[in-house]
């Protein structure tokens, strides 16, 4: 039989059949090093325990408790119809008795038998003499009994639990006894622990100090091999050819414009015709230059699509097809309605294609593609599928950058053309981000892009008055929603969850009492709301529901608008005014800066409001993290000053939210956490490819 290696399929292990290998594939687990690489999201220390009398509601404890009585099981009907359980248990120790509640888990009265004793970690609930405890984590406890205290806790799928992850992690330790990813000379350089000590300490650390090397040793590792595959990308960039444009008149375009360009725009227009006009690196006389690869990053409502369209327009002008590619169908034909006229006024022929476009009319527009008779395309993933080819392309425009990974936008980029004289160009590369970054960051992050920022606002553009208030205010914002939308205006109210109890929520959410979009709705038109139009949205709907319930409410079909942060980048409604964000306290400062970006973007005066059951009067002026992100919010208007902001803060999950894009997707580093890991295998990263070139 074959040894057992990193990259061995995860069903050489013992115990992982095929029908468990493909639970571990919903993962991205399918072979051993994908394993032992699936690190924790956190972990538990339950082995600081308290007594049954120190217990205080509301904080998370760990108890050795003794159980006091048979466990007991009563079914209930929800909402919905459905059937379920409730499992009861008392449990004691000297000091006194725990009530302990679970859900589903009729198996438990073979387990938690009388006069056992277990250890108990989960959150207090119910008073300080009548504490109770909400489907804890449970472990058999005896003398002598050995369990950990830091217990890691792991990103699941249904059928796979952190328990049987444990167990297979330890299996497949041992393999990496003598195997080593980086140079000794690196690990001695920088301070590193061996991989081998680094895999073992992030699974099952001893306490919190190895943890912190292995972590630090694991981020470096993929830091580095981040870095190093950004220059990669530039390098193979810079060895391209694209088509050198000559410049157009310019006054032109400007003239066509129902506005004037801010000094950040004109400057980021400017960097454009550079970088398309010039012959950088390549011979004068070839007609060549090296491809454009440029990053627009510009707060919300910073006026980028108009600088997409003027390099559209030097695209078109020199007679090459240009391309501009966004997340959503909505997106693509609220691009399309705006952009359409201006283009019409230069002769630019315009066409829209997505997953929607009809089977007749898709043939139709991607035969005239192909011939040259359509100058820009604009649409979804569907300008990346194989039969959509273009006859001179010179342009691939990508909108909300970080909703695209790297390989998307190099497949937009990488449809080539040949020249007369058989050599092969590339277009030119515009890539756009709503997404503020600190400037020293996004430097570092898009290291296989040149950047231009816009930092100022058109003239016109609202200004958001922003309010963080408690729960004592909820029956005065309905109020002025209802104020608000009697007047002709629209709102939206975000929520951190998008169903409710009877489906997926966690008990630690059910705990929290955390909003729900479904099920909010369904309070508001019921009981709160009955004479308004009222419909929520969320991720885990189709594509085409989704659309569906945005072209409504962008149509003002709609009043109000509940949903999850699914809107955080989407359609434009300029007749939105109002902004609720829900338990704000469960969001960071970029991703509540993106939602506030919602409203604002018409002529009506908009506002946006923090509701946190964490502020107890008006306005949130306490200490907390929580309320201090609030009142950055409520002070700041800037999306590059609240960057800065949060990554001073270095809230858990805040500065990328917990929902990572394309090429900021990371197992273990946290840019904003590790900023000193970043600098350090940029610096790193820069001398091994220096030394890689020297060596040729």
């Amino acid at each position: 039989m074959p040894a057992i290696t990193p990259s061995s399929p995860v069903t050489a292990l013992y115990g992982v059949s095929d029908l468990r290998a493909k639970l571990l594939d919903k993962l991205g687990i399918i072979t051993v090093d994908d394993l032992v690489r699936h690190y924790p999201r956190g972990y538990e220390n339950r082995g600081q325990t308290k007594k049954v009398c120190e217990l205080f509601p509301g904080e998370t404890a760990s108890c050795i408790l003794e159980i006091s009585s048979p466990l007991k099981s009563t079914r209930i009907i929800s909402k919905k119809g459905k059937a379920k359980t409730v499992q009861k248990v008392t449990a004691h120790d000297e000091t006194g008795s725990v009530i302990i509640t679970f859900f589903n888990q009729d198996f438990l009265k073979t387990t938690l038998v009388t006069g056992r004793k277990f250890r108990f970690y989960g959150s207090i609930s119910g008073s300080f003499l009548s504490p109770q405890m909400l489907s804890p984590s449970y472990e058999p406890y005896y003398e002598g009994a050995i369990l950990d205290n830091l217990v890691p806790i792991y990103p699941l799928t249904a059928g796979i639990t952190c328990k049987m992850l444990s167990k297979l992690v330890k299996q497949a330790l041992d393999i990496y006894l003598g195997i080593e990813s980086l140079p000794e000379k690196i690990i001695k350089r920088y301070e590193l622990l061996n991989l081998y000590d680094s895999l073992c300490a992030i699974h099952f650390p001893k306490d919190e100090k190895t943890l912190l090397a292995a972590r630090k040793r694991l981020s470096f590792e993929e830091l580095l091999d981040f870095q190093l595959k950004l220059r990669s990308l530039r390098s193979r960039s810079r060895n391209d050819k694209a088509i050198k444009f000559f410049l157009p008149n310019m006054e032109e375009f400007y003239n066509s414009l129902e506005y004037t360009l801010t000094n950040a725009q004109k400057k980021a227009v400017d960097e454009i015709i550079y970088d398309m006009t010039n012959s950088s690196h390549i011979d004068e006389s070839s007609g060549f230059t090296e491809p454009m690869r440029r990053l627009i990053q510009g707060d919300v409502g910073s006026g980028k699509t108009v600088i997409a369209a003027a390099a559209v327009y030097i695209c078109a002008k020199n007679n090459c097809q240009a391309s501009l590619m966004v997340p959503t169908e909505i997106l693509a034909e609220q691009h399309y309605a705006s952009l359409l006229p201006l283009m019409e006024k230069h002769r630019i022929v315009t066409a829209l294609l997505t997953g929607s476009t009809k089977a007749s009319e898709k043939k139709r527009i991607l035969e005239a593609l192909s011939n040259g008779d359509i100058d820009f395309i604009i649409g979804t993933h569907a300008l990346i599928e194989d039969n959509v080819i273009f006859k001179r392309p010179g342009l691939a425009v990508t909108d909300e950058q970080h909703r695209f990974g790297v390989k998307q936008r190099e497949k937009l980029s990488g449809k080539n053309a040949v020249s007369a004289d058989g050599k092969v160009t590339v277009p030119h590369m515009l890539v756009m981000s709503a997404t503020p970054i600190p400037r020293t960051l996004a430097l570092i992050l898009y290291g296989d892009l040149d950047i231009s920022i816009i930092d100022e606002l058109p003239p016109g553009r609202q200004k958001v008055d922003t309010f963080a208030v408690g729960e004592s205010m909820r029956e005065r914002i309905y109020k002025f929603i209802r104020k608000l939308v009697s007047e002709g205006r629209q709102c939206y109210i975000v929520c951190p969850l998008a169903e409710n109890m009877d489906e997926d929520l966690s008990e630690e959410s059910y705990q929290n009492k955390l909003k729900s979009a479904a099920e909010y709705c369904e309070k508001l038109k019921s009981e709160v709301f009955p004479e308004l139009n009222i419909d929520f949205i969320h991720g885990k709907m189709k594509p085409a529901e989704k659309d569906r319930i945005m072209k409504t409410f962008a149509a003002g079909k709609t009043d109000i608008l509940v949903s999850t942060t699914v809107i955080e980048v989407g359609v434009n409604v300029p007749n939105a005014a109002l902004m609720v964000i829900e338990n704000a306290e469960r969001f960071g400062l970029s991703q509540l800066h993106q939602l506030r970006g919602r409203v604002g973007r018409g002529t009506h005066k908009s506002y946006c409001i923090l509701m946190s059951p964490l502020i107890k009067g008006k306005i949130a002026d306490g200490t907390s993290t929580a309320e201090k992100r609030f009142k950055i919010m409520c002070d700041n208007d800037s999306g590059f000053k609240i960057a800065e902001f949060d990554l001073e803060m270095r809230g858990p999950g805040d500065f990328f939210g917990r929902r990572q894009h394309g090429e900021l997707s990371f197992k273990i580093a946290d840019l904003a956490a590790d900023i000193q890991l970043v600098e350090e295998t940029k610096k790193l990263a820069d001398l091994i490819v220096k030394a890689k070139k020297e060596r040729i």
